[in-house]
């Protein structure tokens, strides 16, 4: 049987053409390219190369046996990967989210009642979620609307109402609400990472403009030396507190309220029973 070393070093020769670029490409001496050549000729028991002066090239056998090579190892690299990936896929509970907020209060939650497990967290736009859960790149999906299709299974997870974070000196710093129009036309900052709140503050507030801040951290370094208004919602409020002298007042805009439901494949629901166990007793 031939290693798995010789048909890199094969399929590297095809591409480069000369053994001091192959030898430079993977990392080796020249003279230890060329035993591989050798033996790789001896396995075969034919003829592979032209050899030329101060050259050695790929004669009709050589041309074949590293197309040959190329493909093994095409199959090679991609065992390698699926069985990898069916690993992860046994051992691993990935959550795709529309919005930041459920994941900051849902996955401890998730982690602890999947202890064996690795739990992946990621904030994606709703089209690219549906595509995840049905290729199992996600395990679960956390959208603002359950999905009614009989290969899913929907449970409300949530709610989360968005705020306005505000400066005392704000002229509407005394509103027990405001609107989206009311705002509309003044600049905020915001965190990048806000999933579908971002199209809903831009669709709503056309007129204003956002800087975008990265991290948590940064937005509240930025927001507590800044009187620009900022957001902030009843979950993360909860979850980081208000910080600093900020007052928070509700939007008072349909679209500023949002329901969450945590949706897996319907085939997958008695594997992740114990989650949907504890949403039960959370609603």
């Amino acid at each position: 049987m031939i290693e798995t070393y010789l048909l890199e070093h094969l399929a590297a020769f095809k591409n480069c053409r000369t053994l001091s670029e192959a030898a430079e490409q993977l990392h080796l001496t020249q003279p230890t390219l060329t035993r591989s050549m050798a033996k790789l000729e001896e396995q075969f028991g034919v003829s592979l190369f032209v050899r030329e002066k101060k050259r050695l090239k790929l004669n009709a056998n050589g041309e074949a046996a590293a197309k040959f090579a190329e493909e093994i190892l095409d199959m090679h690299n991609n065992m390698l990967q699926q069985v990898r990936a069916l690993d992860r896929l046994a051992n691993t509970v990935g959550i795709g989210s529309v919005a930041p907020g459920p994941i900051m209060e849902l996955i401890p939650i998730i982690t602890g009642a999947f202890q064996h497990f690795t739990v992946s967290s990621q904030i994606a736009s709703e089209s690219e979620l549906l595509l995840g859960i049905k290729n199992r790149s996600f395990q679960m999906i956390i959208l603002n609307h359950p999905l009614e299709a009989p290969e899913f299974y929907s449970m409300k997870c949530g709610s989360e109402k968005l705020f306005a974070s505000l400066v005392p000196s704000h002229p509407l710093a005394d509103r027990e609400a405001v609107s989206f129009a009311d705002m509309d036309g003044e600049n905020f900052l915001m965190a990048s990472e806000v999933g579908m709140w971002d199209k809903i503050v831009r669709t709503n507030m056309p007129h204003s403009r956002f800087f975008l801040q990265e991290g948590v951290d940064t937005l509240y370094e930025v927001t507590n030396s800044s009187t620009l208004p900022g957001f902030s919602t009843d979950l993360s409020l909860r979850i980081l507190g208000s910080g600093g002298s900020r007052i928070h007042i509700p939007f008072s805009d349909p679209d500023s309220y949002s329901e969450y439901f945590c949706i897996c494949l319907a085939s997958e629901k008695d594997r992740y029973k114990r989650w949907y166990d504890i949403l039960e007793r959370r609603r």
